[in-house]
């Protein structure tokens, strides 16, 4: 294996893979049901093809629980992306990003950015020290949307926070607990949703740098979401508003 490169599997993070042009596939492994719907002439670039068993690629993610679907590739990493260089890029545009904090599961990372994709967010912001970007299971858990939004690894949200905010975004923190519900919110160009670890929620200082604390009305009887659903809906909710506003 190649310096930099690492597996992924699964037919939606692998096909995603190969249509991003930013992407470079060391080799391609699948099973022979899947020699039509991984035909090299219906790809952008030339990629190494091997045809093996099930059990052979079984081998590659013997250490993760993971439903390869008989697919299987190698890929290179993408330089991730500088937090002000991206807002330098996205200056005075329309944008709505989404920031972790200390959120540490792989799972969960990749289901978020999964979600993101799905409401056209553009990029996450979370913490390099929680962010492993040679993980399998975040890789399946995205299902091919690590290829479609922007990961912005950050050594401080604080910090982060407070650059967003100097650059006219208006940051919004999910807290069961807040006094302001989603609804009643009144959206810029400009926005950022905050999303804290499941349990522990968002840390003292990032809540005093949001701008307003929101919170998603549920049933009383229930006493958070998974952090995960959180973002979907909460995404779900913005976008619907977003619209009738």
């Amino acid at each position: 294996m190649k310096t930099g490169a690492f597996w992924i599997g699964g037919k939606h993070a692998v096909l995603s893979a190969i249509k991003n042009p930013k992407r470079k596939i060391n080799k391609l492994i699948i099973t022979e049901e899947n020699q039509k719907d991984f035909n090299p002439k219906n790809f952008n670039k030339k990629i190494l093809i091997e045809t093996k068993d099930k059990k052979e690629i079984d081998k590659i993610f013997i250490s993760e629980n993971i439903v390869h679907q008989g697919v299987a590739a190698e890929i290179e990493s993408i330089p991730t992306v500088e937090l002000k260089e991206y807002l330098k890029s996205k200056s005075n545009s329309k944008n709505t990003l989404v920031v972790l904090d200390d959120i540490t599961d792989q799972r969960n990372i990749g289901s978020i950015i999964r979600s993101c994709s799905a409401f056209n967010i553009d990029a996450v912001i979370l913490l390099e020290k929680n962010y492993n970007p040679k993980n399998k299971m975040m890789y399946k858990s995205a299902s091919g949307a690590m290829e479609l939004v922007n990961i912005i690894p950050v050594s401080n949200i604080t910090n982060a926070l407070e650059v967003l905010k100097k650059n006219n975004y208006w940051v919004y923190g999910l807290d069961g607990n807040a006094k302001e519900n989603i609804e009643d919110q009144k959206w810029s160009n400009q926005n950022v949703f905050v999303f804290g670890s499941e349990g522990d929620g968002l840390r003292r200082l990032v809540k005093e740098n949001c701008d307003h604390l929101i919170k998603i009305q549920i049933n009383k009887e229930i006493e958070s979401l998974n952090v995960s659903n959180a973002v979907s809906t909460t995404l779900g909710i913005f976008r619907l508003l977003e619209r009738k506003n």
